[in-house]
């Protein structure tokens, strides 16, 4: 396999958020965290990822990204289920169907509809034998073993499995290893969450509104923090320019793609005012102290300046990466960044 100098990039980027509700928790309310003593705006990790994975920049470029569901033999565009349907009728469907996913997962005994329990991630790969079969099965023929055995892929290359991971737990050996870290964004600034009360207008009722509720939103500078091993991705994808387009979407997507969460009532378009990369062997570390005592989000150039000064206190006492920075008030552009990042 290809060799790689740099084992760890780190991403760190400054986002500013308007008044919004990009990740909401179980009662609609911003998510939030106590750090430092006071309360931030947190934006979970998984929030994020969902974003990126999905977003438009990875489909453009043509990567290929597997699909988490618990339903998918109802895709309807894959309409897997409606072709079991109409060769081999309902009673037949539906046992083929739930022996295929069993592959995959153990299906609750007398279990009638082909869903799962939980999410399964599906390779690009899986999905395409999964439809092959379905389209080759003969009537009135069950899958045979072999036919079921090989529609595991046990080395899946699609990149939101390499960088994100999964786990079967059926299947172990179908398991990858997530070669990217995502920190939880928080606040730089201490946040409480404000209610937005609001009515929904009846055009043909001039008296009064149609309907009244609240929603609740903060507005807030995040640091966010992410961690690329390259060489467990170069290992999960085995392609060393996959690795390095992987890597660039990555960054790209971090840097201008927001959760979202109530963008049509906020438009929160999120974009980095600031990214520092770094490149290098040694340990990664995660610069959130620059913020441990909360700060105002007035002047953005301040949080700058201390995630600058955190990041060369480190420098001094530990070995110093390779940097590259974009600096919405200063200097650098998102391309130096895709070209310092996409370079392994």
């Amino acid at each position: 396999m290809t060799e790689i100098n740099n084992r760890f990039i780190q991403l760190h980027l400054l986002v500013s958020y308007p008044p919004s509700n990009p990740n909401r928790d179980e009662l609609g309310q911003p998510k939030v965290a106590v750090v430092g003593g006071t309360q931030r705006s947190r934006i979970s990790s998984q929030s994020l990822k969902r974003a990126w994975r999905t977003s438009e920049i990875w489909e453009k470029q043509g990567l290929r990204i597997g699909k988490r569901t618990r339903e998918l033999f109802f895709d309807k565009e894959l309409n897997l289920y409606g072709q079991l349907l109409a060769k081999h009728g309902e009673e037949k469907a539906s046992k083929f169907a739930k022996t295929i996913l069993e592959v995959f997962v153990n299906l609750p005994k007398g279990k009638k509809d082909a869903v799962t329990e939980q999410p399964i991630h599906f390779s690009t790969t899986e999905i395409e034998r999964i439809q092959a079969l379905v389209v080759n099965l003969e009537l009135e023929k069950e899958p045979t073993k072999e036919q079921l055995e090989a529609l595991l892929d046990e080395t899946p290359r699609n990149i939101d499995l390499a960088m994100f991971g999964r786990m079967i737990a059926k299947r172990p050996d179908a398991n990858s290893e997530a070669a990217v870290q995502v920190a939880h964004a928080i606040s730089i600034n201490e946040v409480e969450i404000e209610p937005d009360f609001f009515t929904a207008v009846d055009d043909l009722n001039k008296h009064g509104s149609a309907h009244m509720g609240e929603q609740e939103f903060v507005s807030a500078i995040y640091y966010l923090y992410l961690c690329i091993d390259t060489k467990l991705l170069l290992e999960n994808l085995k392609d060393k320019a996959l690795a390095q387009q992987a890597v660039k979407a990555l960054t790209e997507t971090a840097a201008v793609v927001a959760p979202t969460g109530k963008q049509n009532s906020y438009a929160n378009r999120a974009q980095a005012f600031y990214i520092l990369a770094e490149k290098g062997d040694a340990q990664p570390r995660n610069l959130s102290l620059a913020f441990l005592k909360a700060m105002s989000t007035a002047e953005p150039e301040k949080a700058i300046e201390k995630l600058q000064d955190i990041k060369n206190k480190f420098n001094t006492v530990y070995s110093k990466p390779q940097e590259k920075e974009m600096n919405l008030f200063g200097e650098g552009t998102l391309q130096d960044i895709l070209d310092f990042v996409g370079t392994l």
